[in-house]
This record gives structure tokens, sequence and C-alpha cells, in this order.
């Protein structure tokens, strides 16, 4: 979910991330780029529908405009409730590969729910199946498993798992220990069975294992120990199993657009180091996207091959938007 900016290092940082909120269109100038390069065609892989009981339309419009104007081509939503497939994925068709966030749970002390289906927290099974015999399901997540206390092996997760692999549907996983409590994206009253180190991408190993055809996103990745969190880190154990399982990518949402840049794109210039460059995909989780690509492309160290990887190639390649349909 989508993390806020109180989230990481304290207000000091949150001022500087509003000031990079305010950066105009990220398209001008080529910041040395080429053309070809700049106006390449972007994936956005990490972004929600409109909270329960918002103005669909509303904010379907409004993200409809900002893909235009950063050239946008697809977004990959994580859907609230099953009116969601009505009210995105069919009012704007081809626009949104889109998917079931899940578990559900209680949001704030008025009782909103993070999200609702036919099966209560979890959506059924047969929804599910009956949405991608349609054509409006073509993934599952994001998985809310640290928010609800479930972890990747619990019993409950056990048949979407296997769902997952039958139907090779793409899965997106939070990870990381965030956010922390009292902060808007987990104010007071919201998940009470919240547990942070259900966020080690290492528990996922047992799934992995069991379910080799599965394709996985890690979102969030990258996060280095900070002393909000816990001063854990999880990034070694993210390098791990990305060397293991050549079917996992990895999105920075949060911190590519909370802290500054430096932080950011010293966790991107590691994944270079590593390797994995060419399994990073570019995520806003809701944020203004101008700034972050902007962002992406300002790293004077990325070539232009690995800068339109992560900003859309790497996410063509894992999602089969060329199979799938892609705008």
């Amino acid at each position: 979910m989508r993390l806020q900016l109180t989230y990481l290092l304290g207000p000091c940082i949150a001022v500087m991330a509003l000031l990079v909120g305010c950066a105009t269109d990220a398209r001008h100038p080529l910041h040395g780029r080429a053309a070809a390069v700049v106006e390449h065609k972007i994936v956005n892989a990490h972004m929600h529908a409109s909270r329960i009981g918002d103005d669909d339309a509303s904010y379907r419009n409004t993200v409809i405009a900002e893909m235009a104007q950063h050239g946008i081509e697809t977004t990959v939503l994580h859907l609230n409730e099953p009116s969601d497939v009505e009210d995105w994925v069919q009012a704007a068709p081809g626009r949104f590969f889109a998917g079931p966030a899940f578990p559900c749970v209680v949001r704030n002390t008025a009782g909103q729910p993070m999200c609702r289906w036919d099966g209560g927290a979890w959506p059924s099974l047969d929804w599910i199946r009956r949405e991608v015999a349609r054509g409006h399901v073509r993934m599952l997540g994001e998985l809310l498993l640290v928010y609800a206390g479930v972890p990747p092996t619990s019993e409950r997760m056990a048949p979407y798992w296997a769902l997952a692999e039958e139907l090779d549907l793409p899965v997106a996983i939070h990870i990381n220990r965030g956010p922390p409590p009292g902060t808007p994206s987990r104010p007071t009253g919201c998940c009470p069975e919240f547990d942070p180190d259900l966020g080690d991408p290492a528990l996922l190993v047992p799934v992995l294992e069991r379910h080799p055809g599965l394709r996985l996103i890690l979102q969030h990745a990258g996060f280095p120990a900070l002393p909000n969190l816990g001063d854990i880190s999880y990034l070694e154990a993210t390098f791990e199993l990305l060397a293991a399982y050549p079917n996992l990518y990895v999105d920075m949402t949060a911190l590519n657009a909370v802290p500054p840049a430096p932080i950011h794109i010293g966790a991107v210039r590691e994944f270079r180091r590593r390797g994995f460059i060419d399994r990073l995909m570019v995520g806003t989780d809701n944020w203004p996207a101008g700034p972050i690509i902007e962002r992406y492309r300002e790293i004077d160290f990325l070539t232009d091959a690995e800068l339109m990887g992560v900003l859309g190639d790497n996410a063509r390649r894992f999602f089969r938007l060329d199979e799938a349909g892609s705008l």
C-alpha cells in the first residue's frame, strides 16, 4: 500500500520530498538522453485504485490524465473491491493490467476497510477464475500479508499460490517492515495484526520451491536499515532471492519518492552492480509520477537500454504485455 511522507526519515525529509513533488512534466528537458529514450513508453508497475468510498470516476480520470502527460502506456493496478472491475478496467479498456489486493483489514478506528471482496477479506477463487476468463484480472496483488499478520506459507494462502501458478498469473507482494504505526498508511485503529517481520522476503523460499513457475514482484524493495523500522534491512535477503529465482522482479516504490534522491539512487546502483537492473521496474504507488520518472532519467550511470528497461521494457517482459495486449 502507499506509504506516506512521514514514513521514513523525519520531517526534514518530508519537506524535501514535498519539494520534489512540485516538479513539472518529467519528459522535458531531455537531460542529455536521446529523444527516443525520453519518449519511450512507460509502464507503471505499482498503483492502487481509489480507496473504498472514494469517487472512482474522478480519480480514474486524474490517473489517465497523468498517464497521458508522462507517457505512461500501461498501469499495473491493484483493485480494492469487485466494483473496481467495472469502474476502472472496463471503464478504460486496455489502460490497466489489474488484480485484487488482499487480504483486507480494517483501516482505521472508523472501521473503514482497506479492501473488500466477495469472500470477505479474501476474493473467492471462483471470482478470480471468472474475472480471469473475462480478461479483467491478469494478476494477483498487492498481497497485504504484512498488514494482516499472515505468513506467505500460511494454509490460507496455499490455494492462491496454486491458482497463480496454474493460471500463470504474476503476483505482487508487499515486502519490508513498514509502514510504522501512526502514519497515514497505518493510522490509529489500523490492522492490529500487522507484523513487520513478515516483510522478510526470505519467508517466500518455501513457496517458490513448491511453485517454481510463479512470477513474483517484490514491492518496496531496496530500503536500507532505518531506526524507525527496527534497524533491520532485507536488502541482502532480496538479492539472495533474485539470484536464486529468475522469475522474481522488484519495484522501489516509496524509496523512489520519499527520501532524497541519493538514497534511492544508491540502491539502484547496488541493484545494477549485483546484476539485477534488468529486473527493476518503476512504480509510483499513487505518488505523482513526474518526479519519479524524472529521477530515473537523471541517473547518469544507467545506459539508455537499462533506463528503458526500468521505465518499461522490464515490465513488458515480466507481465508479458505483448501477449496480454499492451496499449
